[in-house]
């Protein structure tokens, strides 16, 4: 039996403009297309709609009908099949059955196509869609387009929320392909768990890089890390935690921004730092007072944390100073077998390291930017302090001037000045240059310049141009906005120096 994909159709994969009567009026959202390319090689796809228009009297069912077979013709010629369209047509006051929440469609579906609601997945923006999901035994996604930011107070704990279709399909897929294969990675993440408990390093990936674990509470273990690393004991861990009790486990504090904070944006690439408690190592927080938290958001990551049973201190799982890994190839190369397991969760999707915010002084601060954009953060927190360390005392992973660097040496290509004679040059920019003459290899992190497909691509493009034996990489900076701070960051380390950010009040 399949499992399929329900998708909400206005707010989730078309703006929602209101009652729709003609097909001049949809309007996809950018990341449709490919979510739903990408998502129907593991599932059955539907739409699942509520359109009262028609009990209202201001559309008919007609137009409904165009409308319908509009928006199916045209994912038809991107090569995506949508098996049905259901919608309901009547006021939420009618109490009918087929309105979401009741599941009336969804039991419809797996009658009539055999469908596994079990392994089955509802993605919408409202409230409704997660209550829809859970009456039928799938699980919902929660997306923030649409009315998404508007009723997300609304949902219940430990909802899935994703930022789009794009990614909700990524977290439906990664889903997935971890219950396929459940008995598998089962046995695998058993082994890697024990390890854990007996003071091992174990590998692991999560959605930004990958990690190398150990056993927090063990400051034995956590000392492997530093040795297999080569990492010096004055920059301090991230603690990985698999719940909110391990949360309040190894913190002392946790001020109601933070709290906050992490409620909307946990399990997801964000770090906070706050008070820790004594049975928390100073060799983890390098004898800081302060202990740096975050919940990933991988099912392998996940599972094997709970399984574990114990929080795992984790920095990115490759040689101290070089570039993050976010394949297992790439940890391979620089770790070789100086681990004792590691576990492949395939590439990391969002492929920079996590946003670390410190809540230990007046006013919450960046202390690095990472894969959850600063806009999102101070929607939640207000305006971020920026705190600069001295280069002897981070306050938190990733804050020394010279970091993530490949052995080529790295430019900014702004600083790169004229192209040097006689040496062969490697270029990575966002997306197509204007002149790329002369370049051995130009490596593109974005063609359409997203950034968060450029965020992305950027640890493995930077591992690629540094197998190419080359001379000199020169790397383009990306728009100061979003994800491309982090980027920024990224590369302005990677070239030795410490990128200076202005904040703003978004």
């Amino acid at each position: 039996m399949p499992p399929a994909l329900f998708l909400d159709r206005d707010g989730t994969i078309i703006e929602d403009r209101g009652h729709l009567r003609s097909p001049s009026q949809v309007a996809f959202f950018p990341q449709t297309i490919p979510a739903l390319r990408m998502a129907q090689r593991a599932f059955k796809l539907f739409i699942v709609t509520h359109q009262p228009g028609v009990a209202e009297g201001v559309i008919g069912t007609d137009g409904v009908a165009r409308v319908h077979a509009s928006i199916l013709a045209r994912l038809a010629q991107h090569g995506i099949h949508i098996e049905r369209v259901y919608y309901c047509p009547h006021r939420r006051s009618e109490g009918c059955r087929c309105i979401k929440p009741n599941p009336y469609h969804l039991f419809e579906a797996a009658r009539q196509y055999g469908i596994d609601l079990r392994r089955s997945f509802v993605i919408g923006d409202h409230p409704h869609d997660v209550g829809l999901a859970m009456n039928a035994g799938a699980t919902g996604i929660y997306v923030l387009t649409g009315h998404g930011e508007k009723h997300r107070h609304e949902l219940p704990p430990d909802t899935i929320v994703a930022s789009d279709i794009w990614e909700a399909a990524i977290r439906a897929t990664e889903s997935h392909t971890f219950s396929e294969k459940h008995a598998e990675i089962a046995g695998q993440i058993s082994r890697a768990a024990a390890l854990l408990k007996q003071g091992g390093v174990v590998v692991f990936p999560t959605e930004t890089v990958y990690g190398l674990g150990a056993n927090a509470l063990d400051a034995r273990a956590v000392a492997a890390i530093f040795e297999i690393k080569r990492r010096p004991r004055f920059d301090p861990l991230i603690v990985h935690v698999g719940s909110f009790a391990q949360l309040d486990a190894v913190v002392a504090e946790l001020p109601t921004t933070a709290r906050d904070l992490v409620e909307s944006c946990w399990p997801g690439p964000l770090t906070v730092v706050l008070p820790k408690r004594d049975l928390v190592p100073d060799i983890v927080t390098a004898g800081l007072p302060t202990v740096a938290v975050r919940m990933p958001d991988h099912p392998m990551a996940l599972a094997l944390i709970r399984e574990a049973g114990v929080p795992i201190a984790a920095p990115s799982a490759n040689l101290f100073g070089r570039i993050s890994p976010t394949t297992v190839q790439h940890v391979q190369e620089q770790l070789g077998d100086r681990v004792d397991m590691m576990l492949d969760g395939g590439s990391c999707r969002v492929g920079i390291e996590s946003t670390i915010i410190s809540f230990c002084g007046r006013q919450p601060a960046l202390l690095r930017p990472g894969g959850t954009p600063i806009e999102v953060v101070e929607a939640v927190t207000g305006p971020l302090l920026r705190l600069e360390p001295t280069p002897a005392v981070p306050l938190a992973p990733g804050q020394l001037p010279h970091h993530y660097a490949p052995k080529t040496p790295l430019v900014l290509r702004s600083a790169a000045g004229e192209m040097p004679r006689g040496r062969r040059v490697g270029l990575l920019a966002l997306r197509a240059p204007v002149a790329a003459q002369g370049y051995e290899v130009v490596e593109l992190l974005s063609p359409t310049g997203d950034l968060r497909e450029a965020a992305g691509n950027l640890f493995a493009a930077l591992h690629r141009l540094d197998a190419r034996g080359l001379d000199l990489i020169e790397a383009e900076l990306a728009p100061e906005t979003g994800l491309g701070r982090a980027i920024n960051d990224r590369l302005c380390r990677a070239a030795g120096g410490t990128p200076q950010m202005t904040l703003g009040n978004g």
